[in-house]
């Protein structure tokens, strides 16, 4: 693989409120922030680009302070979102976006017929089978299987497992949800994921990881990837509470104890180099952008005197 990356990160800034979006020369824009830390390494829960992470990032601006109130205001700002115009620094759903899995296309399906995926919200993996409290993978089936009300009649989906080396991916339209009947989506294991995005300059996606949206974007315009495979090995503790129907046998995986992982010893090498880096502080350079980055992607930026109040707060 690459030994950086080639792409920026910065944060989602504005007013707080249902929308975050100035306007600028008449139109409805994006501001940006400088990144804050962590940056994005580990992904040990789940991960997804479009919607569900843009609706995170307008979250971050307007944190409650009860659970109930935060789960009104994902809410307001999923409505907002929906209703809105979609900003220029975004394309429609997620178009320009395109992943391989295994070396072998996945989203946009069926992209060798001009499929697009504009017409996409959503697309990531789950690792962990639990994304935000609301929803929970299984392995792709018919919808005869989907709707049997014998499950013993049809084979079982098995659920997306934590401990199985793999990434269940899922994509998802609007509609996904109706057809899925209710928050279950439909999953394809794979075991490592490499995400493409094309767009104009000024343009890029936003994705998130465990519930911490940030803006990904290339200084120059050209396309750029985000590669994400099992680097880790990490023992966990499972709680009274563990229901086999969601997570799967959690003792059918393989060793429960720590190790980095990687295909070959070329690829645990990379690990370690890239995680001694992360403690050094040395991707914090690499991924987040600088001020002036952002201008010269053509991004608008917080001003100084915001920056610094958000720093404060």
């Amino acid at each position: 693989g690459e030994s950086a990356c080639n792409f920026k990160l910065c944060e989602l800034a504005g007013r707080r409120g249902l929308n975050p979006k100035e306007t600028v020369d008449g139109t409805e824009q994006l501001l940006m922030r400088e990144a804050s830390i962590p940056v994005p390494f580990f992904v040990c829960l789940y991960f997804s680009a479009g919607f569900a992470a843009y609706m995170t990032a307008r979250f971050q601006l307007n944190r409650r302070e009860s659970p109930l109130e935060n789960k009104v205001e994902y809410a307001r700002q999923a409505f907002g979102i929906a209703t809105e115009a979609v900003p220029p620094q975004l394309n429609t759903g997620l178009d320009g976006v395109e992943i391989d899995c295994n070396d072998e296309p996945y989203f946009p399906p069926r992209m060798e017929e001009g499929n697009s995926g504009s017409r996409y919200r959503e697309v990531g993996f789950l690792n962990v089978n639990w994304q935000a409290s609301f929803a929970h993978g299984s392995d792709r089936a018919s919808l005869g299987q989907r709707i049997c009300p014998c499950p013993a009649a049809v084979p079982s989906r098995e659920p997306a497992k934590f401990n199985d080396g793999r990434m269940d991916m899922y994509r998802l339209k609007f509609r996904s949800l109706v057809k899925s009947l209710g928050p279950r989506y439909q999953t394809d294991k794979r075991e490592r994921m490499r995400l493409t995005y094309r767009g104009a300059k000024g343009q890029g996606i936003f994705f998130q990881w465990d519930g911490e949206a940030r803006f990904a974007f290339s200084p120059s315009g050209d396309p750029f990837t985000i590669n994400i495979r099992k680097v880790l090995n990490i023992p966990v503790v499972l709680g009274p509470q563990l229901d086999t129907t969601i997570t799967g046998d959690p003792l059918s995986g393989g060793s429960g104890k720590f190790e980095f992982a990687g295909a070959s010893p070329l690829e645990r090498a990379q690990t370690i180099t890239r995680v001694l880096q992360l403690v050094a502080g040395g991707l914090d350079a690499e991924l987040n952008a600088t001020r002036e980055e952002m201008r010269r992607a053509g991004l608008h930026v917080e001003s100084g005197a915001d920056a610094e109040s958000h720093a404060a707060l």
